[in-house]
């Protein structure tokens, strides 16, 4: 549809792997959880746990004007926000998902694109990286669609599960196993079918295609968010759910390089415990920054200066 996509590095990157897919069909990876071991030496209770879910390429007023019973519920329970700022410069995704799992800004992460060229991510690691540091008895997975954010961001943080797939239903089934079968402490996944949809058809709210794909992540997240629901009810366990996105979109398909359009800048956060505090929109816009001082927040990990993060924590 737009001449202009065929530049996307992310774009050309998903062809070049389905293409590779076409031929390795075979191989398929499994969405079998494989659990790691328990840490016998650890007096960590966990029961302060995390899920961070995004939404790769979803506009606030789109996902406000889909049908989405399930995020709906969740927000329900939420301290929300539908002006989140995911900040004004580098609206790739590589730099928008570095920005969420680094909790800095491009100036200091390196990433201005999807090529990820002078990442420093040695100065300013995934937050998975500082989990393990806190307690290696943490049990960590990232599970994704966009494999990138496992092969570039997430590969030195030691996590128990690294898995990337090639359609989001796979995605929802992985990580639905590991919430049923296994003792996770920390999970961030990712899906990208709404950002495909965008891209596609273009992102914005009237145009069906780009809602139908919002519609039916949601209806991926059933199972995810009723696993998490459950193990709250049996186990005593007290999950953080964060849902967010890297970018937004514009109705022509693109999002590269639109620093100043509050349609691709103007996101939505959405923050979760189980038992938030007065659940409502909140009165302020927080900032893509601000979701990983939320999660160490959560966990009780304290926040080290040297790190230098640019968001605060939200207040649950």
């Amino acid at each position: 549809m737009q001449q202009h996509l065929l530049h996307t590095p992310k774009l050309i990157g998903g062809i070049l792997f389905i293409l590779m897919s076409l031929g390795f069909s075979a191989c398929e990876k499994t969405t079998e959880a494989d659990c790691p071991e328990a840490c016998a030496s650890s007096n960590l209770q966990h029961v302060k746990r995390v899920l961070l879910i995004g939404i790769d390429g979803c506009r606030s007023d789109a996902l406000q004007a889909a049908n989405t019973p399930n995020i709906d519920k969740l927000i329900a329970n939420s301290r929300y926000s539908y002006t989140l700022d995911r900040g004004n410069t580098d609206t790739w995704s590589g730099a928008g998902w570095s920005t969420m799992l680094t909790g800095v800004w491009p100036a200091k992460h390196g990433v201005k694109d999807d090529l990820y060229v002078g990442k420093n991510y040695g100065a300013y690691p995934h937050f998975l990286c500082r989990v393990k540091e806190a307690s290696d008895c943490y049990k960590t997975a990232s599970i994704v669609h966009y494999a990138a954010i496992n092969d570039e961001i997430a590969t030195p943080c030691n996590a128990d599960a690294l898995r990337d797939y090639d359609e989001d239903k796979r995605v929802k089934e992985a990580v639905t196993n590991y919430l049923n079968d296994c003792d996770l402490d920390v999970i961030f996944t990712h899906f990208d079918d709404v950002d495909h949809a965008g891209h596609s058809r273009g992102f914005h709210p009237s145009i069906p295609e780009y809602i139908d794909a919002i519609e039916q992540v949601d209806t991926y997240l059933e199972p995810i968010l009723e696993a998490v629901y459950e193990r709250e009810a049996t186990n005593n366990e007290d999950w953080l759910i964060i849902v967010s996105t890297d970018h937004g979109g514009t109705i022509e398909g693109t999002h590269g390089d639109q620093n100043n359009n509050v349609e691709v800048t103007r996101v939505f956060g959405i923050f979760r415990t189980k038992n938030t505090v007065n659940p409502g929109g909140l009165r302020y816009s927080p900032e893509l920054v601000d979701i990983v001082p939320t999660i160490f927040n959560h966990l009780g990990i304290p926040i080290n200066n040297t790190w230098n993060l640019d968001g605060v924590g939200v207040a649950l």
